[in-house]
């Protein structure tokens, strides 16, 4: 099965709207998006995710490496957008593993 970034997005949308019970954020989320800023992400709310994620699509994810590599950049935050780039490598790498 192809899975392609339109999809890898509407599925993050729906996991960050599971997720979203207790936010106080009312806007749309869209690949602009700050996990930690707008939507008040926690370091536990990105395990759950990562871990939802990677059992969406079978494929493990360096998801600590991205997270440091995060930590070291002037904005310590991730985008939508940029988890959707992420999650899309390694969907992609794993294809062309397995082919």
């Amino acid at each position: 099965m192809i899975t392609t970034r339109l999809n890898v997005m509407a599925d993050l949308l729906e996991m960050l709207d599971q997720l979203a019970g207790d936010w106080e954020y009312s806007s749309a989320i869209t690949a602009e998006t700050l996990l930690f800023d707008d939507l008040g992400f926690e370091s536990l709310d990105i395990v759950v995710l990562g871990t939802a994620i990677q059992e969406k699509y079978g494929v493990l994810m360096p998801f600590a490496e991205f997270l440091i590599d995060v930590g070291q950049r002037e904005l310590r935050d991730i985008s939508v957008g940029e988890l959707v780039e992420f999650v899309q490598q390694h969907i992609d790498a794993a294809a062309e593993e397995s082919a």
